[in-house]
């Protein structure tokens, strides 16, 4: 397969299997806790335990990817993910199944970073901002896919067993990625093949951790919204499970939504520059947390519809963009290793935000206080979006 919108395809189907099963998990949440006999932090933490695996291997993937291409790196971390979340299903208690969601998210934490060096080495800089925010739209997607699919799956064969449907998918992505992807032609990647950027001149860019730091809090928003946001509806508001789900579902779609348009907006409009779509993803996500605090029981469904859909763009959208700039501020040689630790540092946002959003609810007694507090860390952490200096590679 060597058409780069074939690849990108693949790419894009890889991307997406891999998130229907982690991120799907959330929207039978309430089935897992009444199961196991789970806290209310520890029904909203699978999504902060699946993302330690990519805080811990994103960078060394990355590394590996530039080093030995992206082939075996892609179709190695589906096949973990696969293994892994077959092992959760046969979880009996909450300390394995969070170790397994940890192992099932090393996995992803080699595919994504590798999926995000082989968009920029096939494309060049007019179309990276579209295409890594089209590749990017795998995670919303396949989240909507598992928030829709998942509960009466769920529902019908238990969560166990749409828990192995879902990993099932992924391993036969795997299987296909091994059969199908192509590293780019030599010309696509500069001309004599250049050796990577060593690690340390990667390590010592100060625009690198800004960035990376920053995605941190968006990252953590973005994954309470999406481990609490069926929680709190079912639970707090009172709504149906499925109707819950279906708020979720709707966020996931915008979010793939937000991916593309943001991408586009950034390539088209911003004349590829990337902060100040972060800027505007990161004010926007802000918002809608802190009107998320004024609902509650009897709340208008469309007001909730209005506010998981604009969530969804905004606090979802904004990922493509990310990695697009950690990448041209490094150039493609190191691409993969500066998305590796753009997503080792917002991976610990992931894992580490929604306990403590949990934690926060349970000890202050409602929901309230913790939408406000996450609105208010979003704005003071724009600041370091502020002095970042944008690449502009073009070439190796």
């Amino acid at each position: 397969m060597t058409n780069r919108w074939a690849i990108l395809a693949l790419i894009m189907a890889a991307q997406t299997m891999a998130n229907v099963g982690p991120l799907g998990i959330p929207s039978i949440a309430p089935l897992i806790r009444e199961d196991l006999g789970l806290s209310m932090a520890q029904a909203g933490s699978f999504i902060s335990a699946y993302y330690i695996g990519p805080s811990l291997i994103s960078l060394p993937a990355g590394w590996m990817a530039d080093r030995w291409g992206v082939r075996t790196s892609m179709a190695g971390g589906q096949a973990i993910i696969a293994i892994g979340l077959v092992a959760v299903a046969g979880s009996q208690a909450f300390t394995p199944l969070v170790i397994l969601m940890i192992i099932a998210g090393a996995g992803y934490g080699i595919l994504n970073p590798t999926t995000t060096k082989a968009g920029i080495s096939w494309f060049p800089r007019r179309q990276r901002g579209t295409v890594t925010g089209l590749k990017q739209v795998g995670l919303p997607l396949g989240g909507a896919l598992g928030a829709l699919l998942m509960p009466p799956l769920a529902l019908r064969v238990g969560w166990r067993g749409a828990v192995v449907l879902a990993a099932s998918i992924v391993a036969l992505l795997a299987v296909i990625t091994w059969l199908l992807y192509r590293e780019p032609p030599e010309p696509e990647q500069g001309a004599g093949s250049p050796q990577p950027v060593a690690l340390r001149r990667v390590l010592a860019s100060r625009d690198l951790w800004l960035v990376s730091i920053a995605t941190f809090t968006f990252a953590g928003m973005q994954t309470v919204w999406m481990g609490f946001l069926v929680l709190y509806l079912a639970e707090v508001v009172k709504i149906p499970l499925i109707a819950a789900s279906r708020f979720l579902v709707m966020a996931q779609v915008t979010g793939a939504f937000g991916r593309v348009a943001f991408g586009v907006l950034s390539d088209r409009v911003f004349g590829s520059r990337r902060r100040i779509v972060l800027m505007i993803a990161g004010l926007g996500s802000a918002a809608c947390s802190v009107a998320m605090a004024g609902t509650g029981p009897g709340t208008s469904w469309w007001l909730l519809a209005a506010l998981a859909l604009a969530f969804g763009f905004v606090g979802i959208g904004w990922n493509g963009v990310q990695h697009t700039l950690l990448a041209e501020i490094v150039g493609i040689r190191a691409a993969g290793t500066a998305v590796g630790l753009g997503l080792a540092i917002s991976s610990f946002g992931v894992t580490l935000c929604p306990p403590l959003f949990g934690l926060a609810v349970e000890r202050l007694g409602g929901f309230a206080v913790p939408w406000v507090g996450l609105g208010l860390a979003m704005v003071a952490t724009l600041c370091l979006l502020i002095p970042v200096r944008e690449g502009r590679m073009e070439t190796p």
